[in-house]
């Protein structure tokens, strides 16, 4: 009898630092100055990789600065590298969006790629360069996002997005 398979899902921690990473640029303190010393190793900025290997897809939770370097960790380079089957941000400060620029066409020149995002987070890429650029040249897609409403990513993989109190300047 064939029986289905089990589904493999996964979850990888892409990174743990602060918005910007670390080291930090400018910083003087203690931890950095291990970090130059060779006593600490760089950390990058908070990222998740959600794994649906049943299907051979995984989604990024936020686009960091170290983008090249955590799609590298997930196991590819080059031809080799299986681009995500989209990207979730969770809001508008540097170290969650800033990553989304590897998709231009100065760097990947990605194709459709599909943003996930909350209304405001969507408003501030559609209407700031050089975010909007890359829905332009269609390097990237918006998905729609809302407070509690689940998007189904595979039969066993659903994402809902919640509101939490955070600074927001740009977006929720």
């Amino acid at each position: 009898a064939n029986l289905p398979t089990q589904a493999q899902i996964s979850v990888r921690v892409l990174g743990i630092a602060q918005d910007a990473g670390f080291p930090q640029a400018g910083c003087n303190k203690a931890c950095c100055q291990q970090f130059y010393a060779g006593q600490l190793p760089a950390a990058h900025p908070v990222s998740l990789a959600i794994v649906d290997s049943g299907v051979h897809q995984y989604w990024l939770v936020e686009a960091t600065t170290d983008l090249p370097l955590q799609l590298h960790a997930l196991g590819g380079t080059g031809a080799s590298l299986q681009m995500p089957a989209g990207i979730f941000l969770t809001h508008a400060h540097m170290g969650h969006y800033a990553g989304l620029l590897q998709l231009g066409r100065e760097a990947m020149n990605a194709q459709q790629m599909p943003v996930y995002a909350m209304p405001r987070m969507q408003d501030f890429l559609t209407h700031n360069g050089p975010w909007s650029q890359l829905l332009q040249l269609q390097n990237i897609v918006l998905k729609p996002l809302q407070h509690q409403q689940q998007v189904t990513l595979s039969n066993h993989v659903i994402i809902e997005p919640l509101l939490v109190p955070h600074r927001d300047e740009f977006s929720e």
